[in-house]
């Protein structure tokens, strides 16, 4: 067998028990050290029952900013959360409440927690990002009694694609064109790969965040549902991004955190070394690394994948020829 070059940025994503108190159950859980030094930590599992967790009781407080992330599972429509979720932030333990697939942004140094699910309909997709190299936490002391103020209020973002910030990217794949399927893609926030003109493979349904739509912090999140075979993108063989970022692959199986339910294809570097995986992975792509063509081989059942970048905005360059 032929050694390859990158390898080691191509990984099956690790499935461990959390820290104690933070989750009941076993989540994917990545961090710097995991990930080839990449500077930020993620973990990504489900909530299939209500339930209370990070942490199971208290409140936390870390030296970095985190956002947590709940979406729905799903696969036919990105706009369905399917519950109600509370967070408590704060000293004044604010709670924040929501219905629709949103993220709450904890700046550092906030005490937050617990986070309260209810009103379950469907097991949800719960995932967070840390913006440090690994997890960290204390417990935190809160007020016996729960603030009515909203000075939290604002850190609560709907999952939606905000095209004012979208633009001010240079130009990448899904930037949207002019004309109809613009003003269709703004209306609903959602980037629909038919209308934006990319390859088959890419996702039915996207939604992307940048700094400016999370209270100026250095990063840009994906999350998306995808269902269809080929390649991703039209343009180019390759692109790269003047920061470091993470390509994440996981399955919507809320009972399965190994199952991806799909095979695809990578490449990695400026000859595109082809990967092929088949199980939840992390693809990392340090800074003006180039990576592409993407191909989904085959599918079995929708999967979910995010994109975590160490940027406010996406730069995304065609390598030239």
């Amino acid at each position: 067998m032929v050694k390859k070059e990158y390898a080691h940025l191509v990984k099956p994503i690790t499935i461990k028990n959390p820290p104690k108190g933070l989750y009941a159950e076993p989540r994917m859980w990545m961090e710097s050290k995991d990930m080839e030094g990449f500077n930020a930590h993620f973990s990504f599992g489900f909530v299939k029952k209500p339930a209370t967790f990070h942490p199971l009781e208290g409140a936390i407080v870390h030296p970095y900013d985190e956002v947590l992330v709940f979406e729905g599972t799903d696969s036919k429509n990105i706009r369905y959360l399917g519950a109600e979720v509370s967070v408590e932030m704060g000293e004044e333990r604010e709670e924040l409440v929501f219905t629709d697939p949103s993220c709450v942004i904890v700046p550092k140094g906030t005490p937050h927690g617990p986070v309260k699910v209810k009103g379950l309909e469907k097991a949800l997709v719960h995932y967070t990002i840390g913006l440090a190299d690994a997890y960290k936490a204390a417990p935190a002391k809160v007020r016996a009694s729960k603030s009515k103020a909203s000075k939290y209020s604002h850190l609560v973002k709907r999952m939606l694609t905000n095209f004012r910030s979208m633009a001010r990217t240079a130009s990448g794949a899904l930037t949207p064109p002019p004309g109809p399927d613009r003003l269709q893609a703004d209306q609903y926030g959602v980037i629909r790969a038919a209308a934006m003109g990319v390859g088959p493979g890419n996702g039915d349904e996207v939604v992307w965040l940048y700094g400016d739509d999370l209270e100026g912090l250095e990063l840009n999140f994906t999350w998306g549902l995808y269902s269809q075979c080929g390649k991703w993108h039209r343009g180019g063989e390759a692109h790269y991004h003047p920061e470091a970022e993470i390509l994440c692959f996981v399955g919507l199986d809320p009972d399965k955190l190994d199952y991806l339910g799909a095979e695809l294809e990578l490449g990695m570097g400026k000859d595109y070394e082809r990967h092929i995986f088949n199980t939840p992975t992390v693809a990392i792509c340090p800074a003006a690394f180039p990576h592409l063509p993407l191909i989904t081989r085959w599918v079995d059942k929708p999967y979910g994948f995010f994109v975590i970048c160490l940027s406010g905005e996406h730069a995304s360059p065609w390598v030239e020829a």
